[in-house]
Formats: C-alpha cells, structure tokens, sequence
C-alpha cells in the first residue's frame, strides 16, 4: 500500500479545493480544509479488482468488469460522478484530449476506458448524457463504445472504491461529494499497474502507462523497449529516462552493430585459411 504524498497530487487536491470551494467558501491555507478529512488516493499496486461485480452501463445493460476485461484489453478506470462542479469536468475533458494525442493507440481497439459514477443515485440516462459530452470531442480513430459509463449500488461502487484505494466522502448539506482524481490503469488480468494523478494529461504519459498495463499487448516493440528504458517518478507523475538502463541498452546496440560488421569479415577470412598469397614476379 501506498499513501500518495501531498507533492504528487498538488494539482489534484488544488482541484479539490476548488470543486468543494465553490460551495464552501475559502479555508486557511495552513491547514488540510476540515471537509476534506477521509478524502485520499491509497495506491494498492497490482491488486485483483472485483471482477464479478455488476453495475449497469450508459445503455442499461448489466456489466462487470470480467466481462470488460475478457478480450486482453488494458482498462483506464476513473471514479467520478456527473453533477460534479468542477473536477470531475477538468479531469474527463483533459483525458479525452490526452488520449486524442496518443496517435498510435486506439480507444476500443487497444484500451478501454470506464468512468464509475461514486453517486449510487445517478440513472443510467444521465450518464448517457455524460458521455455523449465527452466523447463527441474524440477523434475518429477512436471508438466511443470503448469507454463506458457505468453506475451502481453504493455497496458496489465502495467495493470497487475501496479495492483500488479511492477514498471520498459525501457533504448532505450540499448534495457533494469530496474527491480526488486519478487516472487507474488496469492490466487485462484485472491487476491495478499505474495511477496517474493529472488533470490535464500528456500523451506520451498516456501512452507509456497504456503499453505498460497492456502487458506487451499493445504498442510497438520499440514502445517496449522506450518504456524498458524508463521508470515511473510518482513525485513527478510520470515516466523518467533511466540513465544506466539507457547506457545498458546503448552498450548492447554498439556490440551488436560492432559484431554484425566484423563478423563477416573474420569469417571469410577463416574460410580462405587465414595466409595472404603473394604474387612471384615473373
């Protein structure tokens, strides 16, 4: 289990801030708002979210995650909810743009996406209403039947929160919830692999975090081999070169480049038995 610290998420909870601002008033910048008390991001790296769980999609069909993962694509999971004030908005409209910059990946083909509402009253129609608002904005190579909006009962909404460490509260007095973001990659094998603490994403940390709950599956081999090169800076919120990866991974290319133009020049020369003939004079 991991705590996210208050510098990984800084834009996170300013964003949190400003979602319950709105509704509250300011607070004293010298401590945590009180309102805020219970609402965290625990990472719990590859742990098995429930698989057999189910909720209902935009459409009204009866859906688990088991039946989402069943043909080996990577899952981005948010929790999020459709009256949200602000949050909720800035997070699904950055990763909408985000992934429309990950040129090489496809929504549906490569990845799915799912949006969780954490509100157990919100009807199928409104997130239908949701999405059609988000996903107008995608780019034809993507299909919108890959990213689902999904609601529940709260006791299955917390079963899911609770597995992958998304901890929120609810404010009756203003009909809010307190919440955070992330962005929760999920490998075919249902097994949690990267959170992703962004509001406005950036493609390349899309893509790296893809290829890397993709398993292998998705992605070229050099985006393998670019990710083998890189590791995943949770203070910063995204991947880092490794430098002695990258010099490892130089000294392996210079050898075998070197091999592969010496190579043929020993063996011809072992085949003509290694002497030099010299010509007699006549």
């Amino acid at each position: 289990m991991f705590t996210v610290p208050v510098p990984s998420i800084s834009l996170c909870l300013a964003a949190t801030c400003f979602l319950v601002g709105g509704a509250y008033g300011s607070d004293s910048e010298d401590a945590l708002p009180e309102r805020l008390n219970g609402v965290a991001i625990e990472e719990f790296l590859d742990v098995e979210i429930p698989l057999d769980v189910p909720f209902m999609d935009e459409t009204g069909s009866s859906f688990t995650f088991g039946e989402l993962l069943k043909d080996g694509k990577p899952v981005i999971l948010t929790l999020n909810y459709s009256d949200c004030p602000g949050l909720c908005v800035a997070q699904l409209n950055g990763l909408s743009k985000g992934i429309n910059g990950v040129g090489s990946l496809s929504l549906g083909k490569d990845f799915k996406m799912v949006s969780l509402s954490i509100d157990p009253k919100e009807s199928k129609e409104r997130s239908a209403s949701t999405k059609a608002k988000y996903v107008e904005s995608l780019e034809d190579h993507h299909e919108v039947a890959g990213w689902r909006f999904l609601t529940g009962a709260e006791k299955n909404i917390q079963q899911i929160a609770n597995t992958v460490g998304f901890r929120y509260t609810y404010d009756a007095k203003h009909n809010r919830y307190n919440h955070g973001a992330a962005a929760i990659f999920i490998s075919p094998k249902g097994r949690v692999t990267r959170y992703l603490y962004e509001v406005g994403f950036t493609p390349e940390t899309l893509k790296m975090a893809l290829v890397e709950a993709g398993e292998g599956r998705i992605g070229s081999p050099l985006d393998s081999i670019v990710l083998w090169c890189y590791h995943y800076d949770a203070n910063e919120n995204r991947y880092s070169a490794n430098a002695k990866t990258i010099l490892a991974v130089a000294a392996g290319l210079f050898l075998t480049v070197g091999l592969s133009i010496s190579l043929p020049f020993w063996l011809s020369k072992r085949r003509g038995g290694g002497t030099i003939s010299h010509a007699v004079p006549a």
